[in-house]
Order: C-alpha cells, then structure tokens, then sequence
C-alpha cells in the first residue's frame, strides 16, 4: 500500500537503533510501496530515490528499503558518494548499513581521487574504502591501467592487491603477472608470484620484488634474470636502474654477454650500461662461447663501453681453441686491442696431445704481434704511500679504433717477465724473460736463459726455441753459447760451446748441432762394441756436431780444425771440461709442480 505521509515522515527521522547503529535514512523518492507479508517485508521506493547513511548519499532509479536489516537494494544508474571520499557506480547495490558494506553489479566503477577501478562484481566497504573483486577487473591509475580476474583495492592506502592472469599495461611498461600488488601513490609494483616487466630497455623475469615504475628502479628477492640488447644478468638477488642500464646481482649470478657471445658465472656482479663498467665477485666463471674460452676468478671488473676488464684472486682464463689456459692472481684485459696483463703468480698452460708446456713468470702478457710496436708503458697516477710513479701500457686502454674483423687470424704474442720458468716433456728452460710469436712459433728466452732438454743443457745471452706442437725442434744460441750433453758415465760429459749454435731435435732428442765462431769440443769416443775408449779434444772455426739416439756421434771440423785424443786412461780432471762448464741441476724445473705450486 502507499504510505501515509505522517509514516514517510517518521521513516525518514529515525537516526539509531536500539543498538547505537545508524540506520539507512530515505531522503526522497517519488512514490513509496510498503510491503508486509509472508514473503516480502520492505518499502519499494521509485524514482529520483535519495538515500543517507553514515555521511553516504546513494542516489538510484529505484530501491528496496528492508528497514528490519538495516539495508537496501538500489537499481539502474546507482550512485554513492562520500564527503572528500570515493564514488561508486553500478546497475545494482546492495548496501548494508550496519557494517556499511556494499554488493555492486552491472558496470561498476569505484572513482577514488586519479584511481578508478572498474568490474561487474564488487564488494565494497564504504568506511574503510576497499574493494573487492573475484570475476575480473581493472584499476586505472594515471596511464597505468591494471586488469586480473581476483583483486583487492585499498582507497585510504592506495594499495592494491591482485592475483590471477595479472596484466598492468603503461607507456613506459608492460607487466604480466600470477600474483602482485600495486601503490597507486607511490607507483610501487611488488611481485608475489611469477611476473614479467617488459621496458624499453630490457626484459625481466622475478617471482619475488618491487618494482618502481616512477623511477623505473627496481629490486628483486628471488631468482630473477635481467635481459636487454647486449646483456642478459640473472641471480637469486638483484637490484636494477632501467634508466641507467645499473645493477647489481648476487647469488648464483650468471651475466650473458649477448654481442660478444661471452658469460660470466660470480657470486655478485655490478653492472653500468651507460658508462660500461662492471664487475663480478666470488668464484666469478666466464665462458666466451664463440672464441670457446673461460675464465674462473674471485673478482671480475668490466668496462663494456672501453673495452677493460680485470679479473682478481685465482683467475682461470681457458681458450678451448687455442688450447691454452691462463692462471694468476689477476688479470687484465682490453677487449679493443686483445691485449692480456696477467700479474700475482701468472701461469701458462699449452696443452697438446702429445706434450703440455707450463711457463711462469712475474708478468706475462699477450697481444696482437701487429701491435708489438704499438706497446708502450704510461704514467696512470702516483703511489700514495711510496710517492713512486705507477705505470700500466697503453693497450690496456685503447678505444674501439682497435678493433678489427681478422682478429680470430691474426698473430699473437706473449710477453713474459722477469723469474721466467718453463717445464714440458721436451723442454725445460729459466731465464729472466721470453716472448713466443705464433707467427713463426719461436720461443726467444732472454738474459742468461738455460735450456734443458732431455740429456742437454744449454746456455747463452740469448737463446731462440722453435717448437712443433709443443716439441723443441731447434734450439739457436747466440753469443757465448755452451751446450753441454750427458754419456753413459756419470760425471762425463759431452760438450761444444762457441758464439753461435745452432742446435737440430727430432721427437725430442737432439740430432745435429753447428757451432759458428770459435768453436771448440769435448767428446767421448766409443769402439764398435760401443764402449767409451778415449776423449777427443777439438778446435775450430766452426764444426757439425752429429748425434745418433740422442748421444754424440762424430764431428765434421771447418777451417783451422785442431784436434787431439786422450785414451781413457790417460785423461786427467782438468782434460774433461770446456772453460765456463757448469752445471744448473738445482734452478732447473723439475716437473709440473715446479710451475704450478710455487
């Protein structure tokens, strides 16, 4: 029935209930249908329908009013609003005023300051401001538009919270997502479940992490990998400037250098797109894949944009193609010029399937041999504490003019320096310093260099190497050059010295020998039953030493030859050696180790 206007009148006066509770208060509505009976108990309000609750004004088409509940369904074009709070839309709202809950339906929309979130169903709580979707909605912020099919929406905190086919879309980005919650004030992203951000720059893939999308900086708690164009950095922790290309990762960090087909396995890794800088610490492991070489250290610092690197503390550098690997306390690298600094304990090692060469010294260096002349050293600052002049080489820091595209083919050279120590089967050698050219594969070992080989000792000022697949095939010795060999006696031994020899080896045993300038000899002659029956004492302009399985044969004497046997009994101590013979037993490497631990 209608009702009368003295009840309209005091429907609308009422405040609280016997409980305290603020009831729902009709402002208008165009006409009034109460109904009471078994089935139905409530007031039908039509059109222009004004409703107060608890500071709330809902406008509607029309409503049913349950005035025992405390609550009210309002139909098409439902409005609500809040003094300084949010709007709410919908086709329907069911609105409890004792816990000031509203149900909405039917294109709903929550306006809340630059925030509006949009579903077909909400559940929404007009005091505390949150809402709450299960079958699909969005929040807009900005130009940043968030959609998932479950959500959460906080208007006093501007937090939100979704889970579920996660999909936040923005100019700068592009978020896909199982689970994450979003700030629309501070523009925070924290990543609950298995995400991907798409920027400009780079691509990233986390579980757990913030995201600042004001600032584009982020920081990740779980495995998380970091992609763009030239890299690719992954690691259980890592922070992220998209800006400035800048992170830091650690925990099982893996850094692909995607151009340079190279990866850096640390503990941690810092890393600079705009300046080029880098580094990596703690068990650090590089594998170059298309120059199939690695590097293992504590430490690597990088600087992309320049070409440096320098790795720190047990560094493993292993070229599989040219079969060397590279131990030392640090290393130094210039990826322009190709040129390697390794210092603090350097190694060596050239592996082959017949013989491995072990070399160490103080310093050794490897470069480009077209830039040998290019090498200099350059004053990079003063010590601090000594005032001496600190000193690096040039090549260290060339620019990318370096760079050339037959650099797989070109020569190389290494440089080692001073306390030079070398062990292979075929070849030992100390001296103070050495370079190899792969040009013409010489080993050139300077200042007091010895040579053993085999049953021979040989020294010089300087002595020149040639090597076969790691086997000496020719040893040259120049000025001062004294090549002393062992026979069947202890205590005897073969020798010839003179300025220059030139000495010949055949699958590691010396075969010939010419001695040019001043050459003399010391031989141990044997009969046909090959035992030794005298010493032949020779002297010439120079002469042709012949070797048969590694023991001196005959002498073929040149110009001024001199010549004098002693049969064994007769030769006297003084008769046995050459002037300046002497043995270097003890500074010779005896093995591996020798190289390897010291």
């Amino acid at each position: 029935m209608l009702l009368p206007s003295a009840v309209w009148s005091q429907l609308s006066q009422v405040t609280f209930d016997s409980l305290g509770l603020k009831v729902i208060k009709i402002t208008h509505a165009d006409s009034v249908v109460g109904f009471n009976d078994a089935t139905r108990k409530y007031q039908s309000l039509i059109g222009a329908v004004g409703i107060e609750h608890d500071g709330v004004i809902m406008t509607c088409d029309s409503a049913h009013f349950y005035q025992d509940k405390n609550m009210v369904e309002a139909f098409s074009n439902v409005h609500i609003s809040k003094a300084n709070g949010a709007n709410a839309m919908g086709d329907y709202i069911r609105y409890t005023g004792d816990n000031n809950t509203a149900f909405m339906r039917g294109a709903v929309q929550i306006i809340d300051g630059k925030n509006t979130l949009q579903t077909e169903e909400l559940t929404y709580n007009i005091k505390t401001k949150i809402g709450k979707y299960a079958n699909g909605g969005n929040l807009q912020n900005n130009e940043t538009t968030i959609t998932s099919q479950v959500g959460t929406y906080n208007g006093f905190t501007e937090q939100a919270y979704f889970v579920n086919d996660v999909i936040v879309t923005n100019p700068k980005y592009n978020i896909t997502s199982k689970e994450l919650t979003y700030n629309s004030k501070t523009e925070i992203v924290k990543f609950l479940s298995e995400s991907e951000i798409v920027t400009e720059n780079s691509t990233i893939h986390t579980k757990s992490g913030t995201y600042n999308s004001k600032t584009s900086n982020a920081v990740f708690t779980s495995r998380t990998t970091v992609e763009n164009e030239d890299q690719k950095i992954e690691g259980d922790y890592i922070t992220y400037e998209d800006k400035s290309g800048s992170a830091f990762a650690k925990g099982k960090v893996i850094v692909t250098d995607i151009k340079n087909n190279s990866i850096v396995y640390s503990d941690t890794a810092k890393y600079n797109k705009q300046t080029g800088n880098g580094s990596a610490i703690g068990h650090v492991y590089i594998v170059r894949e298309n120059g199939k070489n690695t590097l293992v250290a504590h430490q690597v610092d990088y600087n992309k944009k320049n070409g440096y690197a320098k790795a720190v503390s047990n560094v493993v550098l292993e070229d599989t193609t040219e079969h060397t690997k590279l131990l030392a306390g640090v290393v130094e690298f210039n990826e322009n010029s190709k040129f390697l600094l390794a210092t603090k304990k350097p190694k060596l090692i050239t592996v082959n399937n017949t013989d491995t060469m072990y070399l160490r010294a103080d310093t050794i260096l490897t470069m480009r041999e077209k830039d040998r002349t290019e090498l200099k050293q350059i004053e990079i600052g003063e010590d601090k504490k000594s005032k001496e002049k600190l000193v690096a080489y040039n090549l260290l820091y060339a620019d990318s003019t370096y760079r050339s595209d037959d650099d797989s083919t070109t020569p190389k050279l290494i440089l080692a320096f001073p306390l030079v120590r070398m062990f292979s089967d075929s070849m030992q050698v100390v001296c103070d310093s050495l370079s190899y050219s792969s040009l013409d594969s010489m080993f050139r070992f300077y200042q007091a260099p010895i040579l053993w080989s085999k049953n021979e000792q040989a020294v010089a000022d300087t002595i020149f190497g040639k090597t076969v697949n790691n086997k000496l095939s020719e040893a040259n010795l120049k000025l001062n050059a004294f090549l002393i060999s062992k026979t069947g006696y202890d205590g005897y031994f073969d020798q010839v010295n003179g300025n220059f020899i030139d000495a010949f080896f055949e699958n590691n045993q010396i075969k010939e020998v010419y001695v040019n300038q001043n050459a003399r000899s010391i031989y141990y002659a044997k009969d046909e039953q090959q035992a030794y029956i005298g010493l032949n004492q020779c002297e010439a302009s120079s002469m042709n030493v012949y070797f048969k399985v590694g023991e001196l044969d005959h002498i073929v004497m040149h110009e001024n030859p001199k010549g004098e046997f002693k049969p064994i009994d007769k030769i006297q101590e003084s008769d046995r050696f050459l002037d300046n013979f002497k043995l270097w037993t003890e500074r010779k490497p005896k093995n591996k180790e020798d190289i390897l631990e010291n």
